[in-house]
């Protein structure tokens, strides 16, 4: 009888342990989709920056203006908002233990700011503003934030992992 009690309890913990395992690593992921999401926008903007007209290039001297720098801009800025709306939906799906639950709303909801501000960047630069670039700057996510459960953080290394 004590054996069925504890191998009851046993499952019942393990139960439990699984769900968490379970969110960990689906936010793992999402920390990996972001990151590698981030990682490819930067080199594709660097890319951009350096086939843009700089302020000396006889072409800017000609009146290239800031639209084209915004256009060159564009495509990596899509591929980022198209990126990064796949990730955080990805969180939004995921089905947070009770005790991490009230951190995982308040999470989805800084991640839906975030979401509006790519957003709004994206829709500058399609409208000829350069200066729109660093609203695509999205800034840790998930476990990694400094009010996420300490021992959530312990289990999503790529979520603290430094991009």
């Amino acid at each position: 009888m004590t054996l069925a009690v504890l191998a009851t309890g046993t499952g019942l913990a393990a139960c439990g342990s699984d769900q968490e395992s379970t969110y960990a690593d689906g936010w793992d992921s999402v920390c990996r989709g972001v990151g590698g999401a981030l990682s490819t926008f930067r080199t594709d903007a660097s890319t951009a920056a350096t086939t843009s007209p700089d302020a000396g290039d006889a072409e800017v001297i000609a009146g290239t203006r800031a639209a084209s720098v915004s256009a060159d801009l564009l495509a990596p800025a899509k591929a980022l908002q198209t990126a990064l709306d796949r990730q955080f939906d990805a969180a939004r799906r995921l089905d947070p233990p009770s005790r991490w639950a009230a951190w995982h709303a308040t999470e989805l909801r800084t991640i839906a700011a975030r979401r509006s501000a790519v957003a709004d960047g994206v829709r500058r630069l399609q409208g000829g503003d350069p200066d729109a670039l660093p609203l695509l700057a999205v800034g840790s996510v998930g476990p990694s934030a400094v009010d996420a459960p300490a021992d959530l953080r312990d289990k999503t290394p790529d979520c603290t992992v430094l991009r």
